[in-house]
């Protein structure tokens, strides 16, 4: 790797974990950059632009008993967030044989992409990067509950007012952040805060998180203008998901679909003939390699298809 691409690892790896100091001649260089990204996150998840189909399985190996550091990282501010740091080693994802290890998780409300035009109140993000620093995020809606989640509860019980408190968990699950269900939703993104780099992969768990109302007002409570980026255009990219019943014959869906799923939602969803003859079936790629190259050509005939149809009107 040369030393201006590695400058740029560096400066993705900085902005994903939050670290300020972003100065107004390098704002006005980000802004003339970003008129030239295209493909940039957080976008609104909809069926119309959504591809149905077998997805490489995501296989979650996350410590039951690790110490968190928690920070808030300059609180109003919309770029900053609450912030767990996870040790080295104490979480990995492996995809398509591909190993991802996990940093760190953090929050924002409202939720940054939608479903179908729809935002949660929150939403969390897990970071994981590979041994070459590039970067997956796992995002997973948070929808307001009836009980208090008590397996976030050392979190959100105390959550670090300021930038100079630090919040030390001697004990925390990791699983009890990944659900049962892992249907999903995936495509090729950007981090969602300075400098907005590209060539992220995203996956985003259908199935939303638990939190009391009372966790999400504490949380809110210290973004009360949100900390959440705007929607962005997907400019012809297509989005990959393995949720029964998300995709219809007709091209849409139930939009209270998500808010209802369940790690039994085989059992409730059922899916036709005509729709498994519709859907577009995405073979397991042996790669992560193989992943991204899938999802550039699905993007190429989305434009293409575009582009004729825009010919023919």
């Amino acid at each position: 790797m040369n030393e201006i691409s590695r400058s740029l690892r560096v400066v993705a790896l900085s902005a994903v974990f939050f670290l300020p100091g972003f100065n107004t001649a390098y704002a006005g260089t980000l802004a003339s950059k970003l008129e030239l990204m295209e493909a940039q996150s957080p976008i609104d998840i909809r069926s119309d632009s959504t591809y149905y189909g077998n997805l490489p399985k995501l296989n979650f190996n996350l410590s039951s008993d690790t110490a968190l550091t928690v920070i808030n990282n300059g609180s109003p501010d919309h770029e900053s967030t609450i912030r767990a740091n996870v040790s080295p080693g104490e979480g990995t994802l492996m995809l398509s044989g591909h190993q991802w290890n996990l940093a760190q998780f953090h929050f924002h409300t409202p939720s940054e992409h939608l479903i179908n035009g729809r935002a949660s109140p929150m939403e969390m993000h897990l970071v994981f990067s590979d041994a070459a620093d590039n970067l997956l995020v796992v995002g997973r809606d948070i929808e307001r509950g009836l009980f208090k989640n008590q397996a976030l509860a050392p979190i959100f019980s105390d959550l670090p007012q300021t930038a100079e408190e630090t919040l030390h968990i001697g004990h925390f699950n990791l699983n009890s952040l990944v659900p049962d269900y892992l249907g999903s939703f995936r495509y090729s993104g950007s981090l969602t805060t300075p400098p907005f780099t590209e060539g992220v992969s995203w996956v985003d768990l259908a199935s939303p998180l638990y939190l009391s109302g009372s966790q999400i007002d504490a949380f809110k409570s210290l973004f009360p203008e949100g900390n959440s980026r705007e929607v962005q255009d997907l400019n012809g990219r297509i989005v990959l998901t393995d949720v029964p019943g998300f995709v219809s014959i007709h091209g849409d869906s139930d939009p209270d679909l998500l808010g209802t799923l369940l790690p039994s939602l085989e059992a409730s969803v059922s899916v036709t003939a005509d729709v498994s003859k519709l859907a577009t079936s995405v073979p397991e790629p042996s790669t992560h390699g193989m992943l991204l190259a899938g999802l550039a050509v699905i993007s190429f005939i989305g434009l293409r298809r575009r582009s004729s149809a825009t010919v023919a009107a």
